[in-house]
């Protein structure tokens, strides 16, 4: 097939419908990886169902149509299940959601050997509607039972695939303000990516405006006209006074005809494009960068990202300096760092968090406890700095105490600071 290459696979994990793609080094963009060749778009639902006859697991639409022919209902809703942590009896046999999900991902994942048949995965990246706790966690648990780890694996909502698949195309296409229409049974979404050049590398943000209640999936066939009108009024109040260079428009929402004048009306002076595959390929994309081979120019900003720098002051080699606890543009679920200090006459910690954007600074002082107060340079702290979403951080503290001279209490301090 192709030449040995590292393995990037971007992964669309929707409760519907699942997506496949693989980076290619021949063509230089992600491409589909599907069933069969009549289902072009790769699109694969996320279903499964055990013929109790043969002890096989089967997925997508071979576990629709099994099914059917058995007369019974097949496992669905896999991500809602997850979320609720309920365990699934099958055949007498109780199953756990994240022991479902490892079925699904690993038949689907074969499926790339159909394109790769001798190489590795290096890098996948999980792309879902939204960073659920309990759901990311699950992803993570479920990857590990098939032997991908977090090193070869990250979960990354659909906002963030977005920006990376935009990022990742010509310039010109991001020159302005870029706009994506997705219309699914969720309803309508519209997100708008903004470009700061003020920066270095460039910051791609997002904003989001939801208009669910007014455009709803069932009106494609209950209320075309009406949905027409709606979408029609929508798109104007969004792209009012916004340059916006270019559109996409992706859902099955816009499957059909009926918003064909409309999304016409809006190329005059825009890039409108239109398919089913982008939060797949934007994953793709995003492993790319994630394996080192993306666009250092560019730094794509989603919702689990985290806006500010945060760092500890500390003095060294004669100079205070700061030490950093938390990185900007990571995800907030990935933050697991611990670090050693020695006090020197302190009886506080100075935290200092600057924002990416602007490089507004915020200072925050933690007023130690006074059981840590000991002779000057007698104690040693440990600090463990994890995230409890984009906005809160948990410093845990730990006295080691200073060897046989001061032995430690091992007793944990913990505290919240805002980031």
């Amino acid at each position: 097939m192709e030449g040995k290459r590292k393995l990037l696979v971007g992964f669309d994990l929707s409760e519907e419908f699942s997506q496949i793609s693989c980076f290619s080094y021949k063509t230089l963009e992600p491409v589909s990886i599907c069933p069969n060749e009549k289902e072009e778009n790769g699109f694969i639902p996320t279903v499964l169902y055990l013929r109790g006859d043969t002890d096989v697991w089967l997925y997508g639409n071979e576990a629709i149509a099994a099914a059917a022919a058995d007369q019974k209902e097949p496992i669905v809703s896999l991500l809602t299940k997850i979320c609720a942590g309920e365990e699934i009896r099958v055949y007498e046999k109780s199953y756990t959601p994240v022991a479902l999900l490892e079925k699904f991902l690993r038949k689907t994942l074969m499926l790339i050997k159909n394109y790769f048949p001798t190489e590795p995965i290096t890098r996948i990246v999980i792309t879902i509607q939204t960073m659920e706790t309990k759901l990311v966690e699950g992803i993570y648990e479920a990857l590990e039972l098939l032997g991908i780890l977090k090193d070869r694996a990250t979960v990354i909502s659909h906002e963030s695939s977005y920006l990376s698949y935009v990022v990742n195309q010509d310039k010109s296409l991001w020159l302005n303000d870029v706009g994506l229409f997705d219309f699914d049974e969720e309803g309508l979404l519209y997100s708008q990516i903004k470009v700061n050049r003020k920066t270095q590398p460039f910051i791609a943000g997002i904003s989001q405006t939801a208009y669910a209640d007014t455009i709803r999936y069932d009106m494609k066939k209950e209320q075309p006209d009406q949905l027409k009108y709606a979408f029609e009024q929508f798109t104007k109040t969004v792209l009012y006074k916004q340059v916006v260079s270019t559109l996409y428009f992706t859902g099955t929402g816009f499957e059909g005809n009926w918003a064909e004048s409309v999304i016409k009306s809006l190329c005059a002076g825009r890039r409108v494009f239109m398919g089913q595959n982008l939060y797949t390929k934007g994953a793709c994309y995003a492993a790319k960068d994630m394996a080192g081979e993306g666009k250092k120019d560019v730094a794509v900003l989603g919702e689990e990202m985290i806006t500010n720098t945060v760092t500890l002051q500390v003095y060294q080699d004669t100079a205070i300096r700061e030490f950093p606890l938390i990185e900007a543009l990571v995800p907030w679920y990935e933050v697991n760092r611990s670090v050693e200090v020695i006090l020197d006459d302190a009886t506080e910690l100075n935290i200092m968090k600057r924002n990416i954007f602007n490089g507004d600074v915020v200072e925050h002082n933690l007023t130690l406890n006074p059981r840590l107060h000991r002779k000057n340079r007698m104690t040693r702290l440990k600090l463990s700095i994890t995230c409890k979403d984009t906005k809160k951080a948990k410093i845990n503290i730990m006295d080691l105490g200073f060897g046989e001279f001061e032995p430690g209490t091992n007793r944990d301090y913990e505290y919240m600071i805002e980031i």
